[in-house]
């Protein structure tokens, strides 16, 4: 939670002393209504508050304290690759040039199914290692993969709002099979739009039920998809933007990984994110659906993973 005092927030570096005049502040029962107000509906979707001038002293800020406000990020749900971890996507968006990192806010998360087999990066980076979803050889049968929306969906009603997803291999044909299902009106009808998605290395969710995402009419959120050269599943993700009607695709050198960009590449993927981020904040406010805060005792909070129990059939996840 940031706190914004005169149009300035607090440093999350902040000294125990401030960190804990504010969370003293919260049990203060007219706090919320009476000393502070959302600055706009963008900032309160990021849990930004302005608190009045008048108790800025009661609390104690002291003005080294307070830091410029930069221009918001766009906030992304992060879907990792096939048993990886989203500690490991977040280590390998890493690689992306810093001027990328300014406009993007990454929230990495772990898939609910641990990996029942071995993992392609052991060796590279340390697990433990998960899936999202699993099926038969002949990719005929899905599992999982009502726990595993019901787990995306309750992670942003708890963790968001997000302005958008971003995925890489199984994570990223999972991000625009959500963005697609949304669209058409057949899941996430309880979170806030989703506003774009970045597709790294994607493909169609093959699942039968599922086709009815990729038909027509095409998904209209705006999407930025890295194709690789050298990646095996370049041509089906190839074939899988073209469910897609406002995508702007990147072909990079590399194969199936999430590539080390160079000048031009990262040009190309900032305008996008740029432009993104503007025409969010430039939406009416009415448009831009409030957040809510939840405020949970440190000692009463506990980890909402899910981990579901692998079937004694031999089955196997997406790549």
């Amino acid at each position: 939670m940031q706190f914004a005092v005169r149009g300035h927030l607090c440093s999350p570096y902040c000294s125990a002393k401030t960190v804990e005049v504010l969370i003293a502040s919260w049990f203060h029962s007219s706090f919320w209504n009476e000393r502070t107000l959302p600055r706009s509906a963008v900032d309160t979707q990021l849990g930004s508050y302005f608190i009045k001038p008048t108790i800025v002293a009661d609390m104690g800020l002291d003005a080294g304290l307070i830091v410029q406000k930069t221009q918001r990020k766009l906030r992304l749900l992060g879907l990792h690759g096939f048993r990886t971890s989203g500690d490991i996507l977040q280590r390998q968006l890493s690689k992306w040039d810093p001027s990328l990192h300014d406009l993007i806010d990454v929230d990495c998360i772990d898939a609910p199914l641990p990996s029942v087999g071995k993992s392609d990066v052991e060796g590279i980076f340390e697990g433990p290692y998960y899936e999202w979803f699993r099926f038969n050889k002949d990719f005929t049968e899905f599992y999982y993969m009502d726990e595993m929306f019901s787990y995306i969906t309750d992670y942003m009603k708890l963790h968001g709002p997000y302005d958008g997803l971003i995925g890489f291999s199984q994570g990223a044909i999972i991000s625009g099979c959500i963005a697609g299902l949304q669209e058409k009106g057949l899941a996430l009808q309880d979170v806030p739009p989703i506003r774009l998605v970045v597709l790294v290395a994607p493909a169609q969710l093959r699942a039968p039920h599922l086709k009815i995402v990729y038909e027509e009419p095409t998904i209209k959120c705006p999407t930025l998809a890295f194709l690789g050269d050298k990646d095996w599943l370049r041509s089906a993700g190839l074939d899988a933007l073209k469910s897609f009607a406002n995508c702007t695709i990147i072909n990079h050198r590399h194969g199936h990984t999430v590539p080390r960009l160079d000048e031009a590449e990262t040009a190309t993927a900032a305008r996008f994110l740029k432009s993104q981020l503007a025409a969010i904040d430039a939406m009416p406010q009415d448009q831009v659906k409030d957040s809510y805060l939840t405020f949970t005792a440190v000692h009463n909070i506990v980890d909402s993973k899910v981990h579901i129990n692998p079937r004694n059939e031999d089955i196997y996840a997406t790549p």
